[in-house]
């Protein structure tokens, strides 16, 4: 047998053993968020009237710590649950986790956080949030910008 016979065939099988992906579809992944926002939100929301005090949520200009520091939490919080399992409470109740776009493993730390800073805009233009409903792939704005994906749970 010869080289490239054996080289292409190599290629075949390799192609052969990859799993079909599926993409997470846009009603689990909406539906994701807003629970993740009464879920994760919600409590950061509460520890921090605890620190800062009712008065500093009630107007943010009073202490705008207060509010730095519920936005740094809800990032970190958020990035560690991507991290450790690839998913959020929200996006586990619907079957759905996070991954790298090209290889389907684990997403780096900073890929991460870059989908989480990603979020804003994608909530500035609002389109972005909406683009999965015409990609094949269902990759939003924040999914584009950090090169990853939301595939359902194997």
């Amino acid at each position: 047998m010869k080289w490239r016979d054996a080289k292409k065939r190599k290629q075949i099988e390799k192609k052969e053993i990859q799993p079909e992906v599926i993409y997470g579809e846009f009603r689990a992944r909406a539906f994701a968020i807003v629970m993740d926002s009464f879920l994760l939100l919600a409590p950061i929301t509460i520890i921090t009237g605890f620190i800062f005090g009712y008065d500093a949520l009630k107007d943010p200009e009073l202490n705008q710590n207060a509010g730095n520091f519920q936005m740094f939490a809800y990032m970190v919080v958020t990035v560690a649950f991507w991290r450790v399992s690839r998913q959020t409470p929200g996006k586990k109740a619907f079957g759905i986790e996070i991954v790298d776009a090209k290889t389907l493993s684990d997403a780096s730390l900073l890929q991460l956080v870059i989908r989480f800073t990603a979020y804003f805009l994608s909530m500035i233009t609002l389109i972005g949030f909406f683009i999965p409903l015409f990609r094949k792939d269902r990759r939003a704005l924040h999914d584009l910008i950090s090169r990853t994906a939301v595939i359902e749970k194997r």
